[in-house]
């Protein structure tokens, strides 16, 4: 996939560019997982099985956090699609983002 090949490669050089040291979790297996904070740049080796790799990735924000205009289109279409068109400014608490108590 051409947008995989594209942001992988931007990925790389950023990293490279910015001189940042890399590391690697040794002893990752199948259903184990990893926590980080939000901003890690972070990624997975490529899967050379036959199988889909599925994932689960959940992100927690503040009670009250409210939407933040977006810097990029990659931002912009994560507006859409995980908060649902909420206005600029309103609170993030679409269906898809509630509250956990």
């Amino acid at each position: 996939m051409k947008f995989l090949t594209e942001s992988e490669s931007a990925f790389d050089e950023y990293v490279k560019e910015k001189g940042f040291e890399i590391t690697r979790a040794k002893t990752m297996k199948a259903g184990d997982a990893t926590w980080h904070r939000g901003f890690t740049i972070h990624n997975a080796p490529g899967n050379n099985s036959d199988k889909m790799r599925e994932i689960m990735t959940i992100i927690y924000v503040a009670d009250g956090a409210r939407v933040t205009p977006y810097k990029n289109e990659w931002q912009k279409n994560d507006h859409q699609k995980w908060l649902m068109g909420k206005p600029i400014g309103g609170l993030i608490d679409s269906e898809l983002n509630p509250k956990v108590l």
